[in-house]
């Protein structure tokens, strides 16, 4: 997923991404660490592309997820108390309302790429 951040939503987005991953607050991380195996996400990472000389850019958004459809539908809908906080954190952020995202199968796949052989070399090693 790729938004546009403007130089005035930067700074708040950078808090919230802090917040979530603050060591301090190890109540938070632990609230989203069961978010995110609750909704079947292995992986998530964000970036911030700088493409606005005075700050601001494209943020890009990667997870891996079990099922992505089921994932945006369970967070759009959800009605457990710390998803419904971090949507609401994104929409006062830059107006993201994950339930007007259009379905992830509604991008095309213009390129990807996996080593099989790295995997099954992962998987290989993993066996007794």
């Amino acid at each position: 997923m790729a938004c546009d951040i403007s130089a005035e939503q930067e700074e708040p987005w950078r808090r919230l991404l802090q917040e979530l991953s603050d060591a301090g607050r190890k109540e938070v991380k632990e609230e989203y660490a069961q978010s995110r195996r609750r909704l079947g996400i292995s992986v998530e990472s964000v970036w911030l592309v700088p493409t606005k000389p005075r700050g601001g850019g494209v943020a890009v958004v990667c997870l891996q997820a079990d099922n992505p459809e089921r994932l945006m539908k369970e967070l759009a809908a959800t009605d457990v108390p710390f998803d419904s906080w971090c949507g609401t954190q994104m929409r006062r952020a830059f107006g993201l309302d994950v339930a007007r995202l259009p379905p992830a199968a509604s991008g095309e796949l213009l390129f990807a790429w996996q080593d099989d052989d790295a995997r099954v070399e992962r998987e290989a090693s993993k066996s007794p």
